[in-house]
């Protein structure tokens, strides 16, 4: 009778523990296929700096724009003109850290935020990267972003060194969804989902814009 009832409960328990096996396996696939479907991307991307730019590291940088003098608001301005000029937006090279995308002077928006806020810290300010899911940009496009929250003397401010009105002082786009701070977890999330998206963006269009 013992036997009897332990064969039933194996034969009901065997659906489930197919069920959790295709899901692993279902699992597995998407972590590692992601991330493989945009090695084709990465390397079709030449090594290095992009041409014609200096070395330079955000350390260097920070060291280079305290000696202009500048304080304050034009330094966080200065700060986000250099990330904004060296910087290329680039879906090709989603797999190097922020500080890597400075020095080779490609970066998508998640990559120029960190580098962004990497070398408003080391001037001293309270700096964070923040974003939204859905954002309204100046071509009428929507999509999600990140940029940059940066607080001098009590004051916050949004900084983004890709959509912004230097005249006003303001962003050049508008979020249609609340504005969240970048979680550890969520920023490794979104770097992992972003190389496979990034990449599939580059093979339809075959640019990195």
């Amino acid at each position: 009778m013992g036997n009897r009832k332990t064969l039933e409960n194996g034969a009901h328990l065997r659906p489930v523990k197919r069920f959790v096996r295709l899901l692993l396996a279902a699992v597995l696939l998407l972590i590692v296929g992601l991330p493989l479907y945009a090695v084709p991307a990465t390397l079709s991307l030449p090594r290095g700096r992009r041409p014609g730019l200096e070395k330079l590291t955000i350390t260097q940088a920070a060291w280079r724009l305290r000696k202009t003098g500048k304080t304050g608001w034009p330094l966080v301005e200065a700060a986000r003109v250099l990330v904004a000029a060296r910087m290329q937006y680039c879906r090709r090279n989603s797999f190097d850290t922020a500080a890597k995308a400075f020095e080779r002077g490609y970066g998508y928006c998640q990559q120029q935020a960190y580098a962004l806020t990497a070398l408003l810290t080391q001037l001293g300010f309270e700096a964070q990267v923040v974003h939204a899911f859905r954002n309204k940009f100046p071509d009428g496009s929507v999509s999600g972003h990140a940029w940059v929250s940066v607080t001098v003397n009590g004051e916050t401010r949004y900084v983004d060194s890709l959509y912004y009105n230097a005249q006003a002082g303001r962003l050049a786009f508008t979020p249609l969804t609340k504005v969240r701070a970048y979680t550890p977890i969520f920023r490794l999330l979104a770097g992992w989902g972003s190389t496979a998206v990034n990449a599939h963006r580059y093979y339809v269009t075959g640019k990195d814009e």
